[in-house]
């Protein structure tokens, strides 16, 4: 449920915020992209510190699910990002506030998986159903603006009751993600407080120490290109729509809430085929469907008879492939701190979710600045009803050639992917065997060769000093 907010909000900025930035607020497409551009500088700081904090905060509360309870009444602050009539540091302001909520939620919320389970396949399908309630959120997140705006002719009072209604859904969901969920008990104690300029410069080194593991560096490589792409391609979205195919705005209204009715019906299909094929073959299916999807619109035009039938084809098709983009790399998240583990000897589920939670909003904010700077280099004029030349060639270029090159960086890091789940279950007996005082260079030759494909470094006794952590219901032990 803690998805409500995470895919919701997400969704929600991606496709309508910079619409409403130009269209609505009157910004001009650079203006606009230089907010996302300041935003993320901003969660360069915020992400990582959030995951030090969850790693090495101690409470009677938890040192993750104590955030839900702070961060509920904050979210609340989604609705300043829709309010008209401000000049442009209101909308930086409050989307950077948005986005330090967001943080402040989300990391803690990402590790909740390796907290509660070590298991492959309970991992796999809490992420399936975690991205159940994602994708039906993004399913509103496309229907209710477009109704919205539907019934309401002006857009600025639209937008404020778009904010409103979404800031209330996203609010609500929070004591129940508190009160369903459980963290490791017995902690051992937290690191030693040496200041935050020392705190700040040892954090940035082991965020970067992430990127030696070489699962993670192909697992960001497919997980960057897949949500780059649709990232560009769900911004320009109603641009391409309204001003390329020249269709209604309630006809692409309708497009893409069926795409994401489609990415919801898409979730149990990609949850199956992660533990049936694995992750990165999945990927591949899903990454192949984006590129189908793609070249179905670029051979789309506004002289069609019956364009929108084929327009709303190519919809299903993609929202199948968001589904299963959008879940796998997620669901490939859960186990990365099993291999850090093998190779460090700590578990640090907290870094890993401030590098992922900073990695999805930079590609969402890398995604909308591109898209604006675009749209201002071939000429995109606001406001009016037809474009130039130029501006219409551009749109087709990054709504569709961009998508294209990025997934193919997808596929080349799912053609490389080696975590399965036959592989992964050889991982967890392996640090089984070293938490209870085992020498890694006591393994065998077949685990040797799994840890050190998985990490891409050797297997030995550089890091592991193990001891002893329980969950709330005993059954997890962790270095």
């Amino acid at each position: 449920m803690g998805d409500i907010f995470g895919s919701g909000a997400m969704t929600i900025t991606g496709l309508w915020l910079l619409y409403f930035y130009i269209e609505v607020a009157g910004l001009s497409p650079a203006a606009a992209a230089s907010i996302f551009a300041i935003a993320k500088i901003w969660d360069g700081i915020t992400d990582p510190v959030m995951g030090y904090i969850t790693d090495n905060i101690r409470t009677r509360w938890g040192r993750r699910r104590i955030f839900f309870i702070l961060g509920a009444p904050l979210s609340l602050c989604f609705a300043l990002m829709w309010v008209s009539g401000f000049g442009y540091f209101w909308y930086l302001g409050t989307y950077l506030l948005f986005s330090t909520v967001f943080t402040l939620l989300m990391v803690p919320y990402d590790t909740l998986p390796a907290e509660m389970t070590s298991r492959y396949d309970l991992r796999s399908k809490m992420s399936g159903t975690r991205m159940l309630f994602a994708q039906a959120t993004a399913f509103l997140s496309a229907l209710i603006p477009g109704q919205i705006m539907a019934h309401v002719p002006d857009k600025s009072q639209a937008f404020l009751y778009i904010g409103i209604v979404f800031a209330i859904l996203f609010a609500l969901p929070w004591l129940f993600v508190w009160r369903g969920t459980w963290e490791r008990e017995n902690l051992p104690p937290p690191r030693t407080q040496q200041g935050l300029g020392k705190t700040l410069l040892s954090l940035y080194r082991e965020m970067a120490s992430t990127f030696r593991l070489r699962t993670f560096r192909i697992h960001i490589m497919m997980y960057v290109g897949g949500a780059v792409a649709l990232d560009i391609f769900g911004s320009l979205f109603m641009h391409y729509m309204t001003y390329v195919l020249q269709v209604g705005a309630s006809v692409a209204s309708q497009a893409m809430s069926l795409m994401t009715l489609f990415q919801f019906f898409a979730i149990p299909l990609f949850t199956w085929l992660c533990i049936r094929m694995g992750n990165g073959n999945a990927y591949k299916v899903a990454i192949a469907l984006i590129i189908c999807a793609l070249l179905w619109f670029s051979q789309l035009s506004a002289s069609w008879d019956h364009v929108t039938g084929f327009l709303l084809g190519g919809a299903i098709v993609m929202g199948i492939a968001r589904g299963g983009t959008y879940l796998i790399p997620w669901n490939v998240y859960n186990f990365l701190p099993d291999v850090d583990e093998a190779y460090t000897g700590v578990r640090r589920e907290g870094i890993y979710a401030g590098v992922m939670m900073l990695t999805r909003k930079f590609s969402q904010a890398l995604a909308l600045f591109i898209v604006g700077f675009a749209l201002e280099a071939f000429g995109f004029t606001k406001g009016v009803a037809t474009q130039s030349a130029s501006a219409l060639n551009g749109i087709w270029w990054v709504f569709l050639v961009g998508p294209g090159i990025l997934t193919l960086l997808a596929l080349y890091g799912a053609f490389r992917f080696r975590l399965s789940q036959s592989r992964h279950q050889v991982l967890v007996t392996e640090l089984e065997r070293l938490r209870g005082g085992g020498k890694p260079e006591d393994a065998a030759p077949q685990v040797r060769e799994v840890v050190e494909l998985l990490t891409g470094h050797p297997h030995r006794n550089r890091h592991w000093q193990p001891s002893t952590v329980t969950t709330m219901n005993g059954s997890y032990h962790v270095a």
